[in-house]
C-alpha cells in the first residue's frame, strides 16, 4: 500500500468540504474554531467530506470509475495497466480534477451565501449555533438583550502602568482579537487620571486616598492599550441627541468632564 499516494488523494477529497467551513467562518473577529483532538478532527472532516461528496455524486450523470479510485488509493498498481489505458486514465484524471474544482468553487460560494443569510437575518446574534464572531465583538458592538440603539462607545479602562494604576477614558474606535482573546483596544480623545490621589496629611506625611487624581489630556489620534495591562473595563453605550446644538454641547461636556456622561448616556 502506497501511504503517500493515499494521503494525497484523501487530502484532495477533503479540500472542498473544508473550504465550505472556511468560507463560511472567514471574516474579521471570528470565533474560535471547534476544539478537537487530531483524531476527532480527522473523523469529523472525513464524515463531513463523505456527505458533501455523496451529495455531489447525485448530480453526476456519467459513469464513475470507483474501482480505479480504490485501486489508486490502495496503492496496488500491478494490475493497473490491464484495467485502464493511458488515454482513458488521462480522461479520468481530467474529469477528477474538474470535479474537484467545480466542487471547491461551489463550496466557497455556498459558504459565503450561508454567511450572508445568517448576517442578513441576524441569526448569529440570536443562536449560538450560528455565531460568527467572538464574544468581544458582540460585547463592543452592543448586542444586548434589551436591544438598545447607540452611536458611540465610551470606555473607562483601569490600567496597570509603570507609574502605578491609571484610569484611561475615551471613545472606543477599534480593537484587536485573536480568537476569543482580546489583544488591545484603541481609544480616541483620551484623558487619564490616577486611580488613587496622593494627599498630604496633617503631620506632613504623604498618603494615598481612594479618590481619582486630576485628569490630563493625552495628545494624539488614538491610544492603544494592551489588554494584558487592563484590570477592568467600564463601558457606556452612548446615543447622540437629535438636535445638533445639543450634540455640540454634549461633546464639550465629555471633553471637559467625563463624569457628566451619565447625563446623556
Amino acid at each position: 500500500m502506497n501511504v503517500a499516494l493515499s494521503a494525497v488523494l484523501i487530502f484532495i477529497l477533503l479540500i472542498p468540504p473544508l473550504s465550505l467551513y472556511l468560507s463560511y467562518s472567514f471574516g474579521r473577529f471570528p470565533k474560535s474554531g471547534p476544539k478537537f483532538t487530531l483524531l476527532e478532527g480527522l473523523m469529523a472532516s472525513a464524515v463531513f467530506s463523505l456527505l458533501v461528496h455523496a451529495a455531489a455524486v447525485l448530480f453526476i450523470s456519467k459513469e464513475i470509475r470507483f474501482d480505479i479510485l480504490a485501486l489508486i488509493s490502495g496503492g496496488d498498481l500491478k494490475s493497473f495497466d490491464t484495467k485502464i489505458s493511458n488515454t482513458a486514465f488521462k480522461s479520468l484524471l481530467t474529469g477528477f480534477a474538474f470535479y474537484n474544482l467545480v466542487l471547491l468553487l461551489s463550496c466557497i460560494v455556498l459558504g459565503r451565501g450561508l454567511r450572508w443569510l445568517v448576517i442578513r437575518y441576524s441569526l448569529h446574534s440570536r443562536y449560538e449555533l450560528f455565531r460568527l464572531y467572538n464574544r468581544w465583538y458582540y460585547y463592543f458592538n452592543g448586542y444586548k438583550p434589551e436591544g438598545e440603539d447607540f452611536d458611540i462607545i465610551f470606555v473607562d479602562a483601569l490600567v496597570r502602568v509603570q507609574e502605578g494604576t491609571m484610569i484611561y477614558s475615551g471613545f472606543l474606535v477599534d480593537f484587536d482579537c485573536e480568537g476569543e482573546v482580546l489583544n488591545q483596544i484603541y481609544l480616541k480623545n483620551v484623558i487619564k487620571r490616577d486611580f488613587k490621589k496622593q494627599e498630604t496629611g496633617e503631620d506632613g506625611s504623604q498618603r494615598m486616598i481612594n479618590e481619582p487624581g486630576e485628569q490630563k489630556n493625552i495628545e494624539g489620534h488614538s491610544l492603544c492599550i494592551l489588554y494584558e495591562n487592563i484590570i477592568n473595563l467600564n463601558i457606556h453605550f452612548v446615543s447622540y441627541p437629535d438636535e445638533e446644538s445639543e450634540l455640540e454641547e454634549l461633546t464639550t461636556q465629555v471633553s471637559e468632564n467625563p463624569d457628566q456622561l451619565k447625563l446623556f448616556s
